[in-house]
């Protein structure tokens, strides 16, 4: 097994990522998001009194506070939806230098997702779902699944990433009546 990231051979005066550095960035970015979560006073684990891998009912309480639900299948399409973006505009780096800006993306985005603004937009949308915001638990199973999402796309072709996506959020919206069409249509009023 090669000390970098990726297997692709570096360009005349391109200097290889090593995997080393690629772990050590992902776990402190994670530690700055764990951080930051608690900071926002966001509970480690489901205020509920239990800790589960996967929440399937839309309960008030346990909404986005175990480790996956239904909303773990949207992580996993941004993360693919990462992958895309961030290969289109960077095609040269290795494949670990890439999988870092989507997992710092990923946080990012837990550490926006989680403030009173976007907690207050989320749950008072039309027809919103009950939502209180994550627990750090699933914050950071949400992140994992981002990756999850942007290694899939890195390793099928792009029609069959294309096409998982489209099955994941057509089975969301068919399941719990959500998703990324359905939700954003919501924040704009739409009573759906």
């Amino acid at each position: 097994m090669s000390d970098t990231a990726s297997s692709r051979q570096p360009l005349a005066g391109e200097r290889p990522v090593p995997l080393a550095w690629v772990a050590g960035t992902i776990a402190l970015t994670l530690v700055l998001m764990v951080g930051w979560l608690r900071a926002m006073d966001r509970p480690w684990v489901c205020p509920c009194g239990s800790i589960e891998f996967w929440q399937g009912a839309l309960t008030a309480a346990e909404n986005s506070q175990q480790f996956s639900d239904w909303y773990s299948a949207l992580h996993v399409i941004f993360g693919m939806a990462l992958f895309g973006f961030v290969h289109f505009m960077k095609p040269r780096w290795t494949l670990g230098a890439k999988l870092v800006v989507a997992i710092a993306s990923s946080a990012a985005w837990e550490a926006m997702e989680n403030t009173p603004l976007l907690i207050g937009m989320f749950s008072s949308a039309t027809n919103a779902v009950s939502y209180s915001g994550d627990s750090i638990l699933n914050a950071v199973g949400d992140t994992l699944f981002v990756a999850l999402g942007f290694i899939a796309a890195a390793r099928l072709p792009p029609w069959v990433t294309g096409l998982v996506a489209i099955g994941l959020e057509a089975t969301i919206a068919f399941a719990i009546q959500d998703g990324f069409v359905i939700g954003t249509l919501r924040l704009f009023g739409v009573d759906i």
